[in-house]
């Protein structure tokens, strides 16, 4: 039987495990002293125009956090770490824990950097390091993010994890698929898919002056937020950088941001991923780190799990996402996962029933308390669209959301035996309104630089054979239009040996939306 109790001290084992590995780390901690410090870093909030609360905070010009020599020191560091010799060994250091690894993209965790460089005796950057985290960044976070919270005199800051990370965008763009037979399609630059963070407080610091790259910069999802309100696109949106280099941008690590794509040059910045624990011997983790943890395992389900049949595994995501919500009630993502976790309970079920024995069909329809296809599924459904639309509440920006919801209210719209008009128009309106949204959403990150294309192409599908289902052929062939090989035919590389499963996807996506716009404009001309 699952235990949340379990998954709550297997938390709490990791959390202590990443405080030991930061104790030992080239990197300081915040000690007891060092939270007294003033903080010397003068800063501002950088406001969404519809909401009260900032996206994120900026230094100010006459504070950076690194002065133009300490950069410069910090760069030959992190290049004599690229540049060593690996002597045919295998390198010790472990893979960043939580980025993700895209081409064009280089990183260097600054422990490894530190280590080597003491190494060397020109070239030491330990004194430095320790500066910048014990007398700048954590007396800055300390007052603009951890004072704010309730228990946060009794918390530590420390490093979770922090990378040099170098954009290149040569690099990026080299072999690159082409897509629909477009040759612009190969140009894609280099950045970070939208995504959270597991730590607290994320802060990027610009490395390098913005004349030597073009795009870039973090684009946060919140930055949505006017248009979503006004149903208009903003005249600007942009991703947001830091003033200059040496300056840092800080936001909460729980908001959804993409490392927009840095197309022409190289663009390098220093990440910092700072996590708090308990000051006391027995340290536990803060509350929005065992939401975070929570969330995460799930996705690869609990050991207890693990060798048990799929209504297990669907039972453990269920409870994961569930215990998430628990310790931050206001959490889109985490409700988020939770309707899909129902979403696919219920595709689960649904295939157990179909796939029974007739017999036992019979015997289940005699009872129709217990018949899927009537008042259990359609409550698993209705719960799964309560949670999805409790999602939307807290995180209305999210496109890969309102495509979600737009698939379960599709389903829950086949479940009803909807017998009042009005009923089922409303229905459907929210169907529509929900695609319409997530295609809106997606297109607008990928105009500001964001890699979404197949969360995009996924939502015209959608979105063209919902239409189509209604006969709605014309607009259909609008939405369907928008991703389709313009040739009719999908691209040449159709190999899934040749490419990776990412792209043989969205080939995938391409092809079907091919044929099904082929048959809407078939029918449409049969039609007319």
């Amino acid at each position: 039987p699952l235990d949340s109790k379990i998954i709550l001290e297997n938390i709490d084992r990791d959390h202590e495990r990443d405080v030991r590995w930061a104790e030992v780390s080239s990197l300081p901690l915040e000690d007891a002293n060092n939270g007294n410090l003033c903080n010397p870093i003068d800063y501002e909030a950088i406001q969404c125009a519809t909401s009260k609360s900032a996206i994120a905070i900026q230094t100010k010009q006459s504070t950076p956090l690194l002065n133009e020599d300490e950069i410069q020191l910090l760069q030959r560091a992190s290049e004599s770490y690229w540049n060593r010799p690996l002597d045919g060994e295998s390198e010790d250091s472990e893979k960043s824990r939580f980025t993700y690894q895209r081409k064009g993209n280089s990183e260097a965790h600054l422990s490894d950097v530190v280590k080597n460089s003491q190494q060397s005796n020109s070239n030491d950057i330990t004194s430095l390091v320790d500066e910048l985290f014990l007398n700048r960044v954590y007396p800055w976070i300390r007052e603009s993010h951890l004072s704010k919270e309730v228990d946060g005199n009794d918390l530590a800051l420390y490093v979770y994890d922090s990378l040099f990370i170098r954009y290149n965008a040569t690099q990026a763009n080299e072999n690159n698929p082409i897509i629909n037979g477009d040759e612009s399609s190969r140009i894609v630059g280099a950045g970070q898919p939208l995504h959270r963070d597991l730590g607290y407080v994320s802060v990027n610091v610009m490395l390098n002056p913005q004349e030597e790259f073009e795009g870039g910069g973090t684009f946060f999802e919140d930055q949505l937020r006017p248009m979503l309100q006004s149903d208009n696109q903003p005249t600007e949106m942009q991703p947001l950088k830091p003033r200059g280099p040496g300056h840092g941008i800080a936001h909460y690590s729980s908001n959804r941001h993409a490392g927009a794509a840095t197309f022409a040059g190289v663009r390098d910045i220093l990440v910092i991923f700072l996590a708090a624990t308990e000051k006391k011997m027995t340290r536990k983790a803060p509350q929005w780190e065992y939401n975070a943890r929570i969330k995460a395992k799930a996705r690869t389900y609990c050991s207890e799990c693990s060798g048990h049949n799929i209504h297990c595994q669907l039972m453990c995501r269920i409870l994961h996402h569930r215990l998430a919500v628990d310790q931050v009630l206001d959490d889109g993502e985490a409700w988020h996962y939770l309707g899909m976790a129902l979403l696919d309970y219920h595709h689960h079920l649904q295939l157990s029933t179909d796939s029974a024995p007739d017999n036992n069909r019979m015997m289940e329809s005699d009872n129709s308390s217990d018949n899927l296809t009537t008042q259990g599924g359609q409550k698993i459904l209705e719960l799964a669209v309560s949670c999805l639309n409790e999602a939307i509440k807290h995180t209305p920006c999210d496109g890969r959301l309102c495509n979600n919801l737009g698939i379960a209210l599709e389903r829950l719209l086949h479940c009803y035996n909807i017998d009042s008009f009005h009923k089922e128009k409303k229905l459907r309106d929210e169907i529509s309104s929900a695609y319409r949204k997530s295609i809106m959403i997606h297109s607008t990150c990928e105009q500001v630089g964001c890699d979404v294309g197949a969360d995009y192409e996924s939502a015209c599908l959608n979105y063209g054979l919902y239409l189509s289902k209604l006969d709605e052929f014309s607009a259909a062939i609008d939405v369907l239009s928008r991703i389709a090989s313009p040739t009719n035919t999908v691209a040449a590389v159709v190999n899934e040996h040749e490419i990776d499963a990412a792209t043989w996807a969205r080939q995938r996506v391409i092809k079907d939306a091919t044929n099904l716009l082929s048959f809407c404009r078939r029918t449409r001309d049969e039609q007319s």
